[in-house]
C-alpha cells in the first residue's frame, strides 16, 4: 500500500539577506521564506517568498513571480508591479540561502549565493544565462551560470572539491520536477508517497503520484536520502 500523502509543510520560516540593484541604486533588502498553503492546487503545502524594496513590499511563489499589492507606493518609489520576466524595468535580485552540505562525512552549514537578472536576457552573461549560483567551501569559491535551481545547483555540487555534497532537496531520492513545467526555484517533494514514487517509470506514471509539498531546492527535511541515479521521472 502507497503512504498516504502529508498535507503539512517541512519548512520553517527564515530570513536571509539579499539585494536588489536596478538604474536607479542599490540596496540591501531581507528576504523572508514562509510556509504557505495559498498557493497551487488550493491547501498543498509550499512557500512565499517576501521581501521590501524601497519601502514597498513584494512577495510570491517563486523568483520570477514577485509583484506588489501596493501599485501606487511601487510608482512612487519608482519600481515596478512586478520583479519577474515580463518586467520592463531591468534589475538584479540577489541573496543567501543557507543549504546543508556533507563533506567527508560530516554535515556542515553553507550558504548559496543567488544572483538573478531579470528580465532576461541578462545584462552581462554572454552565454544567455541568467542566474549565477556560488557558494565557498574552505576559502574557495566556486560558481555557475544557469537559467534553472535544479541544473545549476547540480551543476555547482558538480564543482565542488571531492567528498563534498549537497544535502538538500534537489540531490533528494524524493524529489522531482513536473513534466508540466516548473518555476526558475521550488520543486516537487513526494516524501508522502515513496513507494509510489520509487516505481515511476513514465510520464504517466508520474502524475499519479502525490505531491507532499513544493519545496526550495535547498531545503531538507528529515528524511533525506541521496538521490540514486535513474530514480523517478527525472532520472
Amino acid at each position: 500500500m502507497n503512504e498516504p500523502a502529508e498535507r503539512s509543510s517541512s519548512l520553517k520560516a527564515f530570513d536571509c539577506p539579499g539585494r536588489y540593484e536596478d538604474a536607479r541604486g542599490s540596496e540591501s533588502i531581507t528576504w523572508t521564506v514562509l510556509p504557505s498553503t495559498r498557493g497551487s492546487p488550493p491547501g498543498q503545502a509550499g512557500f512565499e517568498l517576501h521581501t521590501a524594496i524601497r519601502g514597498v513590499p513584494y512577495w510570491g511563489y517563486c523568483l520570477e513571480g514577485l509583484s506588489t499589492d501596493d501599485m501606487e507606493a511601487a510608482t512612487n518609489a519608482g519600481l515596478p508591479e512586478d520583479l519577474g520576466e515580463s518586467s520592463a524595468m531591468p534589475h538584479q535580485l540577489s541573496g543567501d540561502l543557507p543549504v546543508l552540505l556533507e563533506k567527508e562525512g560530516e554535515q556542515i552549514q553553507a550558504v548559496v549565493s543567488f544572483l538573478l537578472n531579470e528580465p532576461p536576457p541578462t545584462w552581462n552573461d554572454p552565454d544567455g544565462k541568467y542566474l549565477r549560483l556560488s557558494i565557498t567551501v574552505d576559502g574557495q569559491k566556486y560558481e555557475v551560470w544557469h537559467e534553472w535551481f535544479e541544473d545549476g545547483l547540480q551543476r555547482l555540487e558538480g564543482e565542488l572539491p571531492e567528498g563534498v555534497t549537497f544535502v538538500c532537496c534537489v540531490t533528494c531520492l524524493y524529489s522531482d520536477y513536473s513534466p508540466a513545467g516548473h518555476g526558475l526555484l521550488g520543486m516537487s517533494c513526494h516524501r508522502g508517497a515513496k513507494a509510489q514514487y520509487l516505481a515511476v517509470r513514465s510520464k504517466s506514471d508520474y502524475f499519479k503520484v502525490p505531491r507532499t509539498e513544493e519545496v526550495m531546492e535547498t531545503h531538507v527535511c528529515p528524511e533525506f536520502q541521496r538521490r540514486i541515479p535513474g530514480t523517478g521521472y527525472r532520472g
